[in-house]
C-alpha cells in the first residue's frame, strides 16, 4: 500500500492512500485514520453524505472533493508513476478504466497518436492548478442606497465577472481567439453608481513616422551582390537602376551616402549643402487601448449607507487583487469588469459602450476634506465611519476597438458605438 500525505489549509491531517495489493485497485482519501472518500473508475465517492473534515471545520467531504478534486487526482496519477514496472502491469490489466492510472499509461505510451498532435483545449484545462472558492458569495453595492433600478433615473453600472483567458486549439487548423466579451462570463457582483460630470472617451490609433529615400529603395535590387561584397556591380546596379543621365546621381554621391552612414557623419550636408529626400510619410503600426478614470465622493448620510460604502470599498479591492493557487505555486488573473451607462431601466442610447476592463489602478482618500472626522453611532454599525471618501477608479479596455465592431457587436450599434 503506498500512501501520500496530503496537507491542506482545511486539514493537516487529510492523506491519499493506493492499494495496489487489493482486487479492486482503489485510491482512499483518510481523515486521521477513517476513511472518507474512496476513487474508482467512477471517480471520487464520498463514504458518509454530510461528513465534516477535520476537527472544528464545517466544509462536507463532498465540498472537499469539489474544492480539491483535481489535486487530489494528480496527485494519484503522480504516485501511479512512482510505480515499479510490476506494480503498474497490475493496474493496467485489474483497472484499464480506472481514470488516474488511464491518464498515466496514455503519457507512457509510444502508440498513443495524441502525442504527435498539438496542444488541445483539454491538454491546457489539465495544467490549471487549484483555487479556493471565494465563500463571501455574489455582491450587490449601491451608492446612494435609497435609489433603485427600476427608479427614472440614469446610473452608471460596474459587473464584475470572473476573468476567462482566450481558449484556443493549437491542434486544430482554425485559430481563432474569441473576443474577451464573447466568452463565458461568471458574474461575481454589481455596484451601481450615480452619473458624474465628466463622462469622457478617446479612441487612439498608433502611427508612427517611417521613412525611405530613393537609395534605398534601389539598394533592395543590389541586396544580393552587396551581400557577395561585389561592390562594383552593385555600383553598377544602383547607378543604373536611377540612370546617370538624369544628372542627380554619380557614383561619387552614391559613394558619399553609404560613407557617411557607416562613419556617422554628414558628408554630403558638409561637402554639397544637399540632404536625400526620406520620403516621409506616417503608416499604421497597430491599434490602442482606451483608459477610463471615475472619480467618486462617497459621503454617508445614515449608519446603514456607511455601512455600504465600505462595503463597495472592499469589494473593489478583492475584485482586482490576483488570485492565489492552494499550492500557492500559480497566481490567477484578477477579475474583469463590464461598465454600462444606464439610461432609466436600459443602456443609453446617447452615449459610447466600453468592452471589457480590468481594474488597474483604484485609490481611496479616507480624508479628503484635510482633516480626520468620523461619525459617532454610539456603537452601532456606522460607528467609526469617515465622514467622506475620495474612491478612484481607473479602467483599462482590454481589447482595442476595431472597425468591424461597429457592426458586428450589438454595442456597437448601440449609442455612439464603442
Amino acid at each position: 500500500m503506498a500512501e501520500i500525505t496530503f496537507p491542506t489549509a482545511i486539514d493537516q491531517n487529510v492523506r491519499l492512500t493506493l492499494d495496489v495489493d487489493t482486487d479492486t485497485t482503489t485510491a482512499s482519501l483518510k481523515s486521521g485514520d477513517v476513511v472518507i472518500a474512496t476513487y474508482d473508475k467512477n471517480g471520487w465517492t464520498p463514504l458518509s453524505s454530510g461528513l465534516k473534515i477535520g476537527s472544528g471545520s464545517d466544509l462536507s467531504v463532498e465540498d472537499y472533493i469539489k474544492a480539491e478534486g483535481s489535486q487530489l487526482t494528480q496527485r494519484t496519477i503522480d504516485q501511479i508513476e512512482l510505480l515499479s514496472s510490476d506494480d503498474q502491469a497490475k493496474w493496467a490489466s485489474e483497472s484499464s478504466g480506472f481514470q488516474p492510472f488511464a491518464k498515466a499509461n496514455r503519457a507512457k505510451s509510444t502508440n498513443d497518436t495524441s502525442l504527435t498532435k498539438g496542444w488541445s483545449l483539454s491538454d491546457l484545462n489539465n495544467l490549471k492548478a487549484n483555487y479556493p472558492t471565494d465563500p463571501e458569495g455574489y455582491f450587490r453595492g449601491r451608492y446612494p442606497i435609497n435609489q433603485k433600478d427600476s427608479d427614472d433615473f440614469d446610473h452608471f453600472k460596474i459587473t464584475c465577472y470572473d476573468h476567462q483567458p482566450g481558449a484556443f486549439d493549437a491542434g486544430s487548423t482554425q485559430f481563432t481567439i474569441p473576443d474577451i466579451d464573447d466568452r463565458k462570463k461568471i458574474s461575481r457582483g454589481t455596484v451601481t453608481l450615480p452619473m458624474q460630470p465628466g463622462i469622457q472617451e478617446g479612441n487612439t490609433v498608433n502611427w508612427g513616422e517611417e521613412q525611405i529615400n530613393p537609395l534605398q529603395i534601389a539598394a533592395l535590387n543590389v541586396a544580393g551582390p552587396l551581400m557577395d561584397l561585389d561592390f562594383q556591380a552593385a555600383m553598377q546596379e544602383l547607378t543604373g537602376a536611377f540612370g546617370t543621365g538624369m544628372g542627380d546621381l554619380s557614383p561619387q554621391l552614391i559613394k558619399s551616402y553609404f560613407a557617411q552612414k557607416a562613419i556617422g557623419a554628414n558628408i554630403i550636408g558638409r561637402g554639397t549643402g544637399q540632404t536625400i529626400n526620406n520620403n516621409v510619410e506616417v503608416l499604421f503600426n497597430g491599434p490602442g487601448l482606451r483608459t477610463f478614470n471615475y472619480n467618486y465622493r462617497f459621503t454617508p448620510r445614515e449608519p446603514k449607507e456607511a455601512k455600504e460604502v465600505k462595503r463597495i470599498i472592499r469589494f473593489f479591492k478583492k475584485q482586482m487583487a490576483p488570485k492565489r493557487s492552494t499550492s500557492r505555486i500559480f497566481l490567477k488573473s484578477p477579475n474583469v469588469f463590464k461598465l454600462k451607462y444606464q439610461f432609466k431601466n436600459g443602456d443609453h442610447p446617447f452615449l459610447n459602450n466600453i468592452k471589457m476592463c480590468a481594474l488597474n489602478g483604484f485609490t481611496v482618500d479616507y480624508t479628503p476634506d484635510g482633516s480626520y472626522s468620523t461619525y459617532n453611532d454610539d456603537g452601532g454599525e456606522g460607528d467609526g465611519s469617515m465622514t467622506s471618501y475620495n474612491v478612484g477608479l481607473s479602467f483599462k479596455e482590454m481589447t482595442p476597438i476595431y472597425n468591424d465592431d461597429f457592426w458586428r457587436d450589438s454595442e456597437g450599434r448601440q449609442g455612439t458605438g464603442f
